[in-house]
């Protein structure tokens, strides 16, 4: 592993192969490994116990989201771990691993919408032949192309990297096993969870896109003040 793959937490990891909810399952599945949260209804999650000494931010704003029994996603879509993700995901921009969304949607309208307008009207004048304009308007659609993904090419390094440092073990009986459980959940999904962790999986909501419930708006907890260590920040 690089000495910048080994600077990332477990929810970098997840984030890197997941964007923001893959941060949160992963996140969730630590949590659920430290005893701290578990599935309380089918598709609900609740607190079990403390915060955890060593959380990470995300972590800990996901702690401090969750009160009674809620969905997982009206967890993630509190203030609190809003804010934890947009911070994490600057990190992540600015260590070079993820494309700010400007490059990845901007750029690539402009080249596929605006520049070959521009090549029309050449070819229209004259100025430009057909067939070199439609190579020019081909070339900007795969220019585009390069633009689109969530990681740069450092960033799917670092992850492939990262899964080669902790390869997915898989016992004779086909179940995998070897791996901390919020490591598997951010390098493989749920390819790479124990059993019981993919029930808490299950059962919680944290399948796909995760489920909601009638709750949208922010927890009351998002008033008070946050408890020590923050829920903000980028390890």
């Amino acid at each position: 592993m690089t000495a910048l793959s080994r600077d990332l937490s477990t929810t970098d990891l997840g984030y890197l192969t997941g964007g923001a909810w893959g941060a949160v399952r992963t996140a969730l599945v630590m949590l659920h490994g430290r005893g701290s949260v578990t599935a309380a209804r089918p598709g609900g999650l609740s607190r079990t116990g403390s915060m955890p000494a060593y959380a990470e931010p995300l972590e800990r704003a996901l702690f401090g989201a969750l009160y009674g029994s809620t969905s997982p996603r009206e967890v993630a879509n509190q203030r609190r771990v809003r804010q934890a993700l947009a911070e994490q995901r600057e990190g992540l921009i600015g260590l070079g691993l993820l494309r700010p969304a400007w490059r990845r949607f901007l750029l690539p309208a402009m080249l596929v919408l605006v520049l070959p307008m521009v090549v029309a009207r050449l070819v229209a004048v004259d100025l430009l032949g057909v067939g070199v304009g439609l190579l020019v308007v081909l070339a900007f659609v795969g220019m585009a192309g390069w633009f689109l993904p969530r990681r740069t090419l450092s960033g799917g390094r670092t992850l492939r990297d990262a899964r080669r440092r902790h390869p997915l073990p898989v016992g004779p009986d086909g179940v995998s096993a070897g791996l901390e459980p919020g490591l598997a959940m951010a390098l493989y999904g749920t390819a790479g969870l124990l059993p019981a962790v993919r029930r808490f999986v299950r059962d919680g909501g944290l399948l796909d896109g995760g489920t909601w419930s009638r709750y949208l708006g922010d927890s009351p907890l998002d008033s008070s003040s946050m408890p020590a260590g923050g829920a903000t920040g980028h390890v």
